[in-house]
């Protein structure tokens, strides 16, 4: 075969994934809806079957006031760190009131282990079973009980268990919203009997508040006596040790003693100040006269401590007096003038004690300094003395407080804890609860349950809830071919067409439903406007567009297993191409011939074998369908070894002669999964139509089927849809598709 005649499957490229089609969850449900309706019904009447059963039930509630805040006269929430303004207060209390503690005093309070609605009935099986046990546990050691431990102990406790499930799985504890009420209810087949559980309910958990704030009282009274004597050894003790201290140091009033030492210091550091100013002026002095060495008269008065001397300016005046007196007589008199003579005398007489009383202010100014730096030695002294004892004066102050104040606070918690005993004992007998039964339960007159309406409705929604999910999970776990989306994404290949399924009419004196599927359906013949014709033309259309340069004239129509109708297809396909031209269906079917029996061929009609064996001539082996006018070779007689038989020569030769006489040459072969004639076929053939049945055969039966016909170097033109279900849905809709051409009044049954 040429290569240009070839077809190539090629594998169709990666698309965008694609947005969740509702139409096709749509049509699964259609698919499958016969099932889901009938679970739904099934649920249906087997809930309505166990509610006719049922007895009615009654129930009965009760009011409980949950406050928040009381006005506690003793606040024990303030030891215990009970939180009574918290949002989770009335929810702890909720869950209290379903305790199992609480549901024991329930039983108890209303001797419910004697009551006939909880004792057990008498049931002869259940005694001959427990009779049966008892036997076995005497037989097997380790299951004896030890001697001594009573088996009617864990029998009451069993019964005690069972009934406090049966109030917990009863009982109903609410918040009303936006409320601090709490509705509690109980079911029971007593209406009486309800309205007793809930009201106990309630009473017995304001009893057990009372009961627990009770001990709380209890357990913080005698807290706070033990605690109380501590505190008060820690207080004796504190006091002994502050009157210790007083004693120790011989204080008295150590506050005032302080208070005058600051004050002494104060005066000491001002005076300190002020003779050390004296001092350094006087040093300054000092220090400047002994630099001088042996200073003269005139270099001393250059000093103003010494020249602003009383005595010392005294003579100074004295001296300038004298000395203006000798410059006024020296014009007059002569040096040797008495009188000038006198005042030279007086002159040098003033200045001579001038320098005595300069040396004599001297000495003094040394005498002062050194007084000044002995009294300011003297100061600091007295001042260093006093920061000493005032530093000794804070300590023992420092040590005095801190022991006054641990006696001030041992002596407040003392007084707490006492005056906290006192109210404690005083409310000792004072049960005070946060909870008030506002609204007591009463007995029901009509039923509350159980409600068998809303019952079957919701187990109708369940059954058809898991029918959806099981035909959900059917589809999803089916691993057949359902639609061309399926040829094209999980086969590879492309869809020629789609074959609808019919059956044979059923036989007089025979209901529709005894009818057989069709063999060898002849639809062109029959009905040449019905589905199934249009389906057979659109084939005939794919194989023609698909060969337009240079027209297919050997078709190969096979299959992968039997039974998937490729003999119909291909008797069908050939009379639709002998409409256009001449036109062979070849039987290649050497293992099981269908094609005589189909097209009413005698049994012992000549054929392929005969042919190929030599005992007859072509014209004696082919004979004409009157009806379609096509052609046909049938096997004939069966041939021992069919596969050697096509691969021989004989056999391309024969082809190559057939060839050159009809148009179109369609051989009818074996399924690709039995046996290799196909294979062999398919690699002479210009073209292979691959059949497959609808919701039948495992897409990797058919790929291997595909695979084996590549290999084989067959062209696998497309694949052929056959039988299928016009009345199911999936991903094309298949009714949809022929009524395009305006066939909707046939109407194919399912298979």
């Amino acid at each position: 075969m040429d290569s240009h005649q070839r077809f190539t499957l090629q594998h169709p490229e990666p698309q965008e994934e694609e947005a969740i089609d509702l139409r096709q969850y749509w049509r699964i449900i259609m698919d499958f809806k016969y099932g889901i309706l009938g679970l739904g019904i099934a649920f249906a009447i087997i809930t309505a079957l166990v509610m006719m059963q049922a007895e009615d039930t009654y129930s009965a509630a009760a009011t409980l006031l949950i406050e928040r805040s009381r006005n506690n006269i003793v606040s024990i929430e303030e030891l215990y760190g009970i939180n009574t303004q918290s949002y989770e207060y009335v929810t702890t209390q909720t869950e209290l009131l379903r305790s199992r503690v609480l549901a024991e005093r329930v039983v108890n309070d209303l001797n419910l282990l004697q009551h006939p609605a909880f004792v057990p009935q008498n049931d002869p099986e259940a005694d001959e079973t427990t009779t049966w046990w008892q036997d076995l546990k005497q037989s097997i050691p380790f299951l004896q009980r030890p001697t001594g431990e009573p088996d009617s102990s864990n029998s009451e406790r069993n019964r005690l268990d069972s009934i406090v499930n049966r109030l917990r799985g009863g009982l109903g504890v609410s918040q009303v919203d936006y409320t601090d009420l709490i509705r509690i209810s109980f079911v029971s087949p007593d209406p009486q009997l309800a309205a007793d559980i809930a009201n106990a309910f309630a009473n017995n958990y304001i009893e057990t508040n009372l009961e627990q704030r009770l001990n709380a009282t209890q357990q913080a009274n005698l807290w706070l006596s033990e605690r109380l004597q501590d505190v008060r050894a820690t207080l004796d003790e504190s006091e002994r040790r502050l009157q210790a201290f007083l004693d120790r140091e011989q204080l008295v009033d150590a506050e005032g003693v302080g208070s005058l030492s600051i004050q002494e210091i104060d005066e000491l550091t001002t005076q300190s100040v002020e003779v050390g100013r004296a001092r350094a002026e006087l040093e300054s002095t000092f220090r400047q006269i002994q630099q001088l060495g042996n200073p003269t008269t005139e270099e001393l008065l250059a000093f103003p401590p010494i020249a602003n001397n009383e005595a010392v300016r005294a003579l100074r005046s004295r001296s300038d007096n004298i000395a203006q007196q000798i410059a006024e007589l020296s014009n007059r008199y002569g040096r040797n003038h008495p009188r000038m003579i006198a005042l030279a005398a007086e002159q040098e007489s003033v200045q001579q004690n001038l320098a005595r009383q300069v040396q004599q202010v001297v000495a003094s100014i040394e005498n002062d300094y050194q007084a000044a730096v002995d009294r300011e030695q003297a100061v600091n002294a007295r001042l260093n003395l006093s920061r000493e004892q005032l530093q000794e004066i804070n300590r023992k102050s420092f040590e005095l407080n801190r022991l006054q104040r641990e006696v001030e606070t041992n002596r407040q918690l003392y007084d707490m804890f006492f005056t906290r005993m006192r109210e404690t004992d005083q409310t000792d007998d004072l049960q005070t609860t946060n909870a008030i039964l506002v609204d007591p339960a009463v007995a029901a007159r009509s039923p509350s349950g159980p409600n068998r309406r809303r019952a079957v409705q919701l187990a109708l929604v369940a059954g058809l809830m898991l029918g959806v999910g099981l035909a959900f999970l059917r589809n999803l776990l089916d691993n057949t071919v359902k639609s061309p989306a399926d040829i094209e994404e999980r086969l590879n290949s492309k869809t020629l067409g789609l074959v609808p399924y019919v059956k044979a009419a059923a036989p007089k004196g025979k209901s529709k439903g005894d009818s057989a599927p069709k063999r060898g359906y002849l639809g062109l013949l029959e009905d040449n406007h019905s589905r199934f014709s249009e389906s057979i033309r659109t084939i005939r259309t794919g194989i023609a567009l698909s060969s337009i340069d240079k027209p297919f004239g050997i078709l190969e129509v096979t299959s992968s297993i039997p039974d998937e109708g490729k003999t119909t297809v291909a008797v069908n396909l050939a009379v639709a191409l002998g409409q256009l031209k001449r036109t062979l269906i070849i039987d290649a079917d050497m293992r099981r011939p269908s094609l005589a029996s189909t097209l009413g061929l005698p049994p012992n009609a000549r054929g392929l074998f005969n042919l190929m064996a030599g005992n007859a001539e072509l014209k004696e082996c082919i004979y004409r369908h009157k009806k379609s006018g096509i052609a046909v070779l049938p096997v004939g007689q069966l041939p021992p070894n069919p596969l050697e038989l096509l691969s021989s020569e004989k056999f391309r030769n024969l082809l190559s002669e057939l060839r050159d006489i009809y148009g179109h040459i369609v051989i009818d072969t074996p399924p690709t999964q039995t046996v290799s004639d196909a294979l062999m076929v398919g690699s002479l053939s210009d073209a292979t139509i691959y059949v497959v049945k609808a919701d039948s055969t495992p897409i990797k039966v058919i790929k291997s089927g595909l695979d084996r016909l590549q290999q084989s170097n067959a062209n696998v033109l497309g694949v052929v849809l056959n039988q299928v279900v016009a009345g199911k849905r999936s991903e094309y809709d298949y009714g949809g598709y022929y009524d395009t051409y305006g066939y909707s009044g046939y109407k194919p049954e399912s298979a």
